[in-house]
């Protein structure tokens, strides 16, 4: 039972039970005039009303993400172009695996293969297994205290909350190391004892994105009146979330997708422990032997957020959002994003870092969709005069995390296209665009006479 303290006239402290005093938290009294009358209800909370709209969350896009931050990590752990073929598998395994699968024994050597299994549930000796905050162990939704829903985001103008439900996930990563010769594999088997700390817990301290499902946008976007595209474009949109939301809110540029997809940016800390190594007999390939695997799995452990939950006076009962689960695993590389390392001019600010990957046989993607009445019409200006587009917009390329120099890519301005040389379907881009507000602002007030 819940005793609140409060004094009345005189200053003397008295003790009120919280069955009988209403408050935001506690539904149980209503007030009738000048008293307070039990709710009959209480006893069964019956008339606690859950009108949440509970959207599960994308876990297929949360693992992909996950092993690309695994893949580069390892990377970066041996000798920079060491590796000639990199594959991550995007099927998921149902047990260990421990050697080069065949259709792979034909591909280029020296080669790295990630295969990611999951492990759901509570077991595993994960952290905060079996415990409120972690596990489902009654039928209701915790908004407060020590419940499992974490607040996301806020609105009170609009009154719109977004809670998250809480998930510590588990995800094994088997690697296969495969070279052309015994000799490469002994010497690399010794390398990785000594470079890589074998058995014992390393934190990999990496931003993630979380995938927000579509149909849980266009909801938000109804709920708040703030529509998710308003003449082809999320500018409006993106800022509003951006606005509300206690993380970044990132937007995967239209590529093979072909869909507006948004994502919450993270930092998390990933426990990932590397057992300990095996070292294959090679391929027997007539007389000699060749493909020499070195195979691993490394264990890792993550916070992440298994469903949202959408809250709004609008709501009359609960909804459950149903959102398209049969989306291929994406592996989406994201890298570290400090806004604060850009010395920007004044009056310049980051208009948005939106992510893309490009298909096989693909080499461009549009950013028209990111950009507002106002920037199209800047752009249309500076082409019809020949102005340098610098003047109020400049584009940081980046792969997996890499600056880009300008001979790798150009921008089609006149169809609001960035167009690469040579694309890597495999690899995630990042746009990190910088406009210049007073310029675009005192642009627009001459163009439309607003002056």
């Amino acid at each position: 039972m819940r005793i609140y303290y409060y004094r009345e006239k005189g200053g003397i402290p008295l003790i009120r039970n919280s069955h009988n005093l209403p408050n935001v938290g506690n539904p149980d009294a209503n007030k009738n005039y000048y008293s307070f009358e039990r709710n009959p209800g209480a006893e069964f909370g019956d008339h606690i009303l859950n009108t949440a709209a509970i959207c599960n969350s994308s876990a297929s896009h949360t693992y992909g993400n996950v092993l690309s931050v695994v893949e580069k990590y390892i990377l970066d752990l041996f000798p920079k172009n060491l590796f000639k073929t990199i594959t991550a598998s995007t099927t998921l395994a149902n047990r260990q695996v421990t050697h080069l699968p065949k259709q792979l024994q034909k591909k280029e050597m020296p080669m790295m293969v990630l295969v990611p299994r999951i492990m759901f549930g509570q077991d595993d000796n994960r952290f905060l297994a079996h415990t409120l905050i972690n596990s489902r162990i009654t039928d209701t939704h915790n908004l407060w205290g020590e419940g499992s829903l974490i607040p996301l985001a806020k609105d009170s103008r609009k009154k719109v909350y977004v809670h998250g439900h809480y998930n510590r996930a588990v995800m094994y990563v088997d690697i296969i190391l495969t070279f052309n010769t015994y000799a490469e594999q002994i010497s690399y088997m010794s390398y990785i004892h000594n470079m890589i700390p074998v058995g014992h817990n390393q934190f990999i301290r990496a931003p993630l994105e979380l995938y927000i499902p579509d149909e849980f946008c266009e909801l938000l976007g109804h709920v708040a009146k703030v529509p998710v595209k308003e003449n082809g474009s999320v500018y409006n949109y993106l800022n509003y979330l951006n606005s509300i939301w206690y993380h970044p809110i990132t937007y995967k540029l239209k590529g093979g997708s072909n869909s507006d997809e948004f994502f919450m940016y993270y930092i998390a800390d990933i426990d990932a422990l590397f057992q300990d190594p095996q070292a294959g007999a090679g391929v027997k390939d007539g007389q000699i032997r060749r493909a020499f695997d070195i195979t691993f799995t490394v264990r890792c452990e993550f916070n992440t957020i298994g469903y949202f939950a959408l809250n709004s006076p609008t709501f009359e009962k609960p909804i459950q959002v149903n959102t398209d689960q049969n989306k291929v695993i994406e592996t989406i590389f994201s890298d570290n994003i400090n806004l604060q390392d850009f010395d920007l001019p004044v009056g310049w600010s980051v208009l948005g870092w939106p992510i893309f990957k490009l298909g096989p046989k693909e080499n461009k993607v549009s950013i028209d969709n990111i950009l507002n009445e106002s920037l199209r019409r800047v752009i249309d200006y500076h082409l019809e005069f020949g102005i340098p587009m610098e003047r109020f917009i400049q584009i940081q390329f980046r792969e997996n995390g890499e600056v880009l120099h300008n001979e790798s890519y150009y921008i089609d301005w006149k169809h609001r296209d960035i167009v690469l040389t040579n694309p890597d379907p495999h690899r995630t881009y990042r746009l990190i665009i910088t406009v210049s507000h007073e310029y675009i602002n005192n642009l627009v007030k001459q163009l439309y006479g607003l002056e």
